[in-house]
């Protein structure tokens, strides 16, 4: 006896997913990424929320209460989690706002060299020619300049300043954009719409700006978050020497080099601030390589 029931032939149509999409659930399954993206919060909410969080004035000094252990040690005590330094100072309060100089030189690097090289990549990558070879002949100039010496040279001069700092750093290490971008920028110098952008009679400039630009953007936050953690080495390395930041304002490679000579009988003066270095640090890479994972169209393992 033949059977009217019958199954259906015709099945529903799974739609891709939006580009959009795919990178939110890459993000969501990438442990690097999720990891590096939370010590990077952590650090700028520590930046932001300094005054409000940190216990104490990180500037007040009280001599009766110089260089008390950490809490968990024999004679720390809960008023000083961290314990205090040479002056007496909470070290939980000065590496709370040791964040704040950390993130705006990181931060304010990046801007600089960022604009600087991704501007040269641009111009050189898409002009070609007499433009290209100038960019890349700066470029060559700068990998073979020694950045950390002049960095140092440039600070006798100019001084140890926040925003001294910030520049020359920001100044000094802007190669990488402009090899990432400019390279990015000859692979789309020849697509179909640049070349529909130009025959509609688009200016050079729009089409930098509007066409170029957002198509290599993803790379440019990939090097940036790189770079940030290069330029926070290369600030604490300058305020270890001495010729960073300046006392009293805290920060984490200063915080390091007062510690240094208490290094055998109080070595949490010197663990505490470095071991923060070394996470931040650690947590910027893991960012980045997420980054380069998660916006890579394939997407990555």
């Amino acid at each position: 006896m033949a059977s009217n029931l019958h199954q259906p032939t015709d099945l529903p149509e799974v739609l891709p997913l939006s580009p959009r999409r795919e990178m939110l659930l890459r993000a969501q399954g990438h442990k690097g990424f999720l990891i590096g993206l939370a010590i990077v919060t952590l650090a700028a909410l520590c930046a932001v929320l300094a005054p409000v969080i940190a216990p104490h004035d990180p500037y007040v000094q009280d001599l009766t209460n110089r260089l008390l252990p950490p809490v968990w040690q024999d004679g720390g005590s809960a008023a000083h989690l961290l314990g205090t330094d040479q002056f007496g100072r909470d070290l939980l309060s000065r590496v709370i706002y040791g964040a704040r100089v950390t993130m705006l030189v990181g931060v304010g690097a990046v801007v600089v060299s960022g604009f600087i090289g991704s501007l040269l990549g641009l111009l050189g990558g898409y002009f070609g020619g007499w433009v290209d070879s100038a960019v890349v002949f700066l470029t060559s100039v700068k990998l073979a300049m020694p950045g950390v010496l002049i960095a140092l040279s440039l600070l006798t001069i100019f001084g140890g300043s926040l925003l001294s700092i910030t520049l020359i750093v920001g100044f000094l290490f802007w190669d990488r954009f402009a090899i990432v971008v400019r390279t990015a920028t000859q692979q789309l110098r020849s697509s179909d719409f640049i070349t529909a952008a130009e025959t509609a009679g688009a200016s050079k400039a729009w089409i930098i700006g509007r066409e170029i630009l957002p198509n290599v953007l993803n790379q440019i936050i990939v090097v940036a978050s790189l770079e940030m953690a290069i330029a926070i080495l290369v600030e604490a390395s300058l305020s270890f020497l001495g010729l960073g930041i300046q006392p009293p304002m805290p920060s984490w490679g200063l915080l390091v080099s007062e510690g240094r000579p208490y290094l055998m009988f109080k070595p949490y003066l010197i663990n505490v601030p470095g071991l923060t270095i070394f996470v931040l640090v650690v947590g910027i890479n893991l960012l980045g390589d997420g980054l380069r994972d998660i916006l890579s169209p394939r997407g990555r393992a």
